[in-house]
């Protein structure tokens, strides 16, 4: 494997190359989500049930293959899949693009290409995060994933609206077509990467099972990843089920235009930019291990405001409620993926990974239907405000966490190398051997029950041994 260069990230030719092809990755996908939806509606004349069926199929692939993708990919150098998957998602969208040209686009065919999109975002998301340790030195990865999160956010602010106004220009299908080639440039530029990876060590005949519970085992033993899964489900629960009713909230509770209620809205991505430009320089003042519950035990009350928001000036009290809590999570996320890379080891980077999403977003079908479920029940404005209560617990299990009691990363445990160091030719236990006697004779008195088989060394060292002396025959 190539030395690391060390500084700044922006140092390696590498990371630039990753970042490059993140770029436009995140904003094809982007693109891709709007884009899908449309294809459906003005093509195929899709039911809102329909929709909701092609929206699981894109966002489904996570609970159900997250697991064994970590598995599978723990088993394989990571740079050929990352560039693998990039063009099999270019295929896919040619392949919804040429059938809508021939007047073959079918809904089955639709949701086939956006379940393969589906399994190919989770091959290349877990990859990317497990890929970019083997890149940058261990103390420049909290910058590397602030600018990757910056890319990620600015995807979910441009995408959108970008896939709107290229369905508009030039038809739905060809704004796939455009998509195709963003995913051309991004394998492009992972295949241009120089930086070798090392052959994972062969794991023999064990099975995924097997494999994916060991993955499992060290999330849950772990206090510090615990509680950060307990954490990241029962906020991306509580989330999801908010997402549920906030439409709803602004125009029918509040009386919000549908305009004014998708600007209000657009706070959620401004916040995660905001906080992915931050999140470096307050965890170099505050600490890497205590920005992490920091950032959630601070901005988690903001979410108090938006059950608060009126008409008029009472619309600043969504604004501040979305950009406190946003920055905030945004700060967390960084600062948690950055803890992982750090002290996983690498054998084990592509199942923590993907055992983290498992858990943690394995709640997100569960909070639709709970935000459903309490809305009809108590009311949306009080649904939100017990959403709010229960964001601003959430980050009870990090603070009764080690993290609790930590600055930095380096005060909880001794770090792992990335990549563990060749096999030592010495021999240890030759040496351990005399070290272990001389303890024991030195130890006499001391009231132990073990002595040593031979006295302390008296005789000449030849050659590296020794031996006792003999005695004499009175």
């Amino acid at each position: 494997m190539t030395a690391r260069p060390q500084g700044a990230p922006w140092r390696s030719a590498d990371f630039r190359l990753v970042v490059a092809g993140q770029t436009v990755t995140q904003l094809g996908t982007d693109v891709t989500t709007i884009a899908f939806p449309l294809i459906a509606v003005l093509l195929l004349d899709a039911t809102p049930w329909q929709l909701g069926v092609l929206v699981a199929v894109q966002n489904g692939a996570f609970l159900l293959l997250g697991v064994p993708a970590g598995v599978w990919l723990d088993r394989r150098r990571l740079r050929p899949v990352l560039i693998a998957s990039d063009l099999v998602r270019c295929a896919a969208l040619v392949t919804v693009t040429v059938a809508a040209a021939l007047s073959r686009l079918t809904l089955p065919l639709l949701l086939t290409m956006a379940a393969v999109m589906g399994v190919m975002r989770v091959v290349f998301d877990i990859g990317h995060q497990s890929y970019l340790p083997r890149l940058l030195d261990r103390k420049d990865l909290l910058r590397g994933n602030c600018t990757v999160e910056v890319v990620r956010s600015s995807g979910q602010v441009a995408g959108p609206s970008l896939g709107g106004w290229l369905t508009q220009l030039v038809g739905a299908t060809n704004t796939l077509l455009v998509d195709a080639v963003s995913f051309l440039v991004s394998a492009a530029c992972l295949a241009r990467i120089r930086a070798r990876e090392p052959t994972p060590a062969p794991t023999g005949r064990a099975d995924t099972v097997h494999q994916a519970r060991e993955g499992l085992t060290f999330v849950l033993a772990n206090p510090v990843l615990r509680a950060i899964a307990a954490t990241g489900a029962l906020s991306n629960l509580l989330f999801t089920a908010a997402t549920a009713l906030i439409i709803l909230f602004l125009v029918d509770t509040v009386g919000f235009a549908p305009g004014t209620a998708g600007m209000l809205i657009s706070a959620a991505p401004a916040a995660a930019l905001l906080g992915a430009a931050t999140a470096a320089r307050l965890a170099r003042r505050v600490g890497s291990a205590r920005i992490i519950w920091l950032s959630l035990a601070v901005s988690s009350p903001f979410n108090l405001l938006v059950p608060l928001t009126g008409r008029g000036w009472g619309a600043t009290l969504f604004v501040a409620g979305l950009l406190g809590s946003g920055i905030g999570q945004v700060i967390y996320g960084i600062a948690q993926i950055t803890y992982r890379q750090s002290t996983v080891p690498a054998r084990l980077q592509c199942r923590v990974n993907a055992s983290m999403r498992f858990l943690v977003m394995g709640t997100l079908p569960l909070g639709g239907l709970l935000g459903g479920a309490l809305g009809g029940l108590l009311g949306v404005r009080p649904t939100l405000f017990l959403i709010g209560v229960g964001l601003t617990l959430a980050p009870v299990p990090l603070l009764l966490s080690p993290l609790r009691h930590a600055r930095d990363v380096d005060d909880l445990t001794p770090q792992p190398e990335a990549f563990p160091a060749p096999p030592s030719t010495s021999r240890p236990a030759a040496t351990a051997a005399p070290a272990r006697r001389r303890a024991g004779a030195a130890g006499r008195g001391s009231g132990t029950t073990c002595r040593p088989r031979y006295p302390a060394r008296v005789g000449p060292r030849r050659a590296g041994r020794w031996r006792p002396p003999r005695r004499r025959r009175p």
